[in-house]
C-alpha cells in the first residue's frame, strides 16, 4: 500500500469513527453528513465519494462495529486462561457498556428491517459468531457449568433472551442494567429454582418423551 492509499483508508477509517461515534450518541436519524463531514474533517463530497450515501455509510459502520465486538468476544472466548465462568461474565460486562454506550436509536438501525445490513447479520452469525460460541458451549460443558443434556439450540435460545431482556431496560439506566446483568448471570449459572438439574436429566430420560 503507498503513500496514497494509506492516506485515503486513514480518511475512511476517520469517516467509520466519526459516524460511529455520532449515530451511537444522537441516533441515524439526527445526524446528516454534513455533521459527519465536520467531525471526521473532511468534505461531504469525500463522504459520498468513499461510501455513496448515507446508508451505505450505516452499514459500514454497523459492519466495522459489529467486526470489532466479533474480535473481542473471540479473544475472550479462545483464552486458555479464562474459565468459562469468567469468559461470560466479561463477555456480559462488554454487553453491559455497549448499552449503556449507543443511543436505542441506532442500535435499532443494527437490527432494523434493512435487507443489507440483516444479510450482512445473518452472514457475520451463521459464519462467525455460532462457531465460537460453539466452542464456548463445550468448555462450558467440559468444565461442568452447562448441562451436558442441553442442546445448543436450547441454549441460543436462552442466551437471545438473555440479550433481548438487556435491550429492553430504559436507555442509559446503569443502575437497571447492573442489577438485571447480576440477576440474569445468577439464573444463567444457577437458574430460577434450585436443583434444575436433577429435573432436565429426569425430563430427558422420560421414556414418554421418546
Amino acid at each position: 500500500m503507498n503513500g496514497f492509499e494509506r492516506r485515503k483508508e486513514r480518511k475512511k477509517q476517520n469517516i467509520l469513527q466519526a459516524a460511529l461515534q455520532l449515530f451511537s450518541e444522537y441516533g441515524v436519524q439526527k445526524v446528516s453528513i454534513q455533521e459527519i463531514a465536520q467531525q471526521a474533517e473532511v468534505s461531504q463530497v469525500t463522504i459520498y465519494n468513499y461510501f455513496g450515501s448515507k446508508d451505505q455509510l450505516l452499514y459500514r459502520t454497523v459492519e466495522m462495529l459489529v467486526r470489532d465486538r466479533i474480535e473481542q468476544s473471540s479473544s475472550i472466548i479462545d483464552d486458555d486462561s479464562m474459565s468459562f465462568q469468567e469468559k461470560i461474565k466479561l463477555i456480559i460486562t462488554n454487553k453491559k457498556q455497549d448499552l449503556l454506550k449507543f443511543n436505542s436509536e441506532f442500535l435499532q438501525s443494527v437490527v432494523s428491517d434493512q435487507p443489507d445490513i440483516q444479510k450482512l447479520l445473518s452472514t457475520i452469525t451463521e459464519k462467525e459468531s455460532v462457531p465460537m460460541l460453539m466452542r464456548l458451549v463445550k468448555q462450558g460443558k467440559a468444565e461442568g457449568s452447562i448441562h451436558p443434556d442441553l442442546s445448543f439450540e436450547t441454549i441460543m435460545f436462552f442466551v437471545e433472551m438473555y440479550y433481548k431482556g438487556f435491550e429492553a431496560m430504559p436507555e442509559n439506566n446503569q443502575q437497571s442494567l447492573s442489577l438485571l446483568g447480576e440477576e440474569l448471570l445468577h439464573i444463567f449459572f444457577y437458574g430460577i429454582m434450585g436443583g434444575m438439574d436433577e429435573q432436565i436429566h429426569e425430563q430427558n430420560n422420560n421414556p414418554l418423551r421418546k
